[in-house]
């Protein structure tokens, strides 16, 4: 069941999706993506969350949101874009700060690794040195992965992503060895199995655009699972 949002609290001041804090019926806080991005945004989220755990990344917990028409009415008419419905929260890290590339260097290799081969498996083209979209734990010293709205990227720049993806200088460590090579695919195909789970589990009405339900999401189950199928190949390393 969807945790209940009691609170709206404004728009993040980061990120292009403009997320917003809430405080859910569980005391913590979330933001929360929902009508202000689009449904495609959402399911991404939601299926790379899951793929994220399963592959043993450092996401924050997340979880279906809830926002009354009550609660909405109630928020600032410029707030209001959030809708009401069932929205995807992540869960706030509190001691975290915004990664910065200057902090890679305290990032173990073997987590940048997981990151980029993670990002390379999702077609998410959204890491960039620029813009890593990470966060950094300074207290316990870790990385904290978030934000895959951009995953399963039709124009997805091989080339782009190689040459500005936060770790890409990583690569060359696993495309040069058939072992790690061997490893990582065996972990990303034991992953796909909670997709029937994630997909049954989803809201019904991210299936649709608008909240009439008479338009269809701009979002392809199909196309997502041919992406993620790549890594049973045996060409899934090849970036030319």
């Amino acid at each position: 069941m969807p945790l209940q949002i009691t609170e709206i609290l404004g728009p993040s001041p980061q990120g292009q999706a403009r997320p917003y804090q809430c405080r859910a019926e569980d005391g913590h806080l979330y933001y929360v993506k929902g009508r202000q991005t689009n449904r495609a945004s959402l399911w991404h989220e939601w299926i790379c969350g899951y793929l994220a755990l399963q592959c043993g990344l450092p996401v924050p917990p997340f979880s279906l949101v809830e926002v009354s028409p009550e609660l909405l009415a109630e928020a600032p008419r410029e707030w209001r874009e959030m809708g009401a419905g069932t929205a995807f929260g992540s869960q706030l890290h509190r001691t975290a700060l915004w990664f910065e590339p200057s902090m890679a260097k305290d990032v173990p290799e073997t987590v940048q690794r997981d990151v980029l081969v993670f990002d390379w498996w999702v077609r998410n083209g959204d890491r960039l040195t620029g813009n890593p979209n990470l966060l950094w734990d300074g207290f316990a010293k870790q990385l904290v992965v978030i934000d895959h709205n951009l995953a399963f990227d039709p124009d997805f720049s091989v080339d782009t992503f190689m040459e500005c993806h936060i770790f890409a200088k990583q690569w060359p460590a696993v495309c040069n060895d058939l072992v790690a090579q061997a490893q990582y695919a065996e972990r990303l195909e034991a992953a796909l199995h909670v997709l029937p789970a994630v997909r049954a589990n989803a809201p019904p009405e991210w299936h649709w655009e608008n909240p009439e339900m008479d338009v269809p999401a701009n979002f392809h189950w199909d196309a997502v699972q041919q992406t993620l199928a790549r890594c049973t190949r045996d060409n899934f390393w090849r970036t030319v």
